[in-house]
């Protein structure tokens, strides 16, 4: 799978930026594995709970939102271009620019 310069390979559960290989944990790797492959599609904040987690946490939790922002320190430094959007009181979504 790819998008712009992140790829990902599945079966190795292995993630690039460009040349640089980043180190995912299972939780992260999912979640970036379930945007990338709706690349464009906005998934809404219960269909994401409940595909890497299995089930809702609830209007007022923040697990999601944290590791969103674990996944944008990790794959979005250095200059690098934005590629996980979100879309405020709806859920989030990847995209080139």
């Amino acid at each position: 799978m790819q998008l712009a310069d992140l790829r990902i390979d599945p079966t190795a559960r292995r993630v690039w930026r460009g040349q640089r290989e980043v180190e995912l944990s299972k939780t992260e790797f999912d979640l970036l594995e379930l945007l990338v492959r709706n690349q464009g599609i906005v998934l809404e904040h219960s269909t994401i709970y409940d595909r890497i987690w299995g089930y809702d946490f609830g209007p007022d939790s923040k697990n999601l939102a944290v590791y969103i922002s674990y996944l944008r320190r990790k794959l979005e430094g250095d200059g690098e271009a934005k590629l996980i959007h979100t879309v405020r009181g709806v859920g989030y979504t990847v995209r080139v620019g």
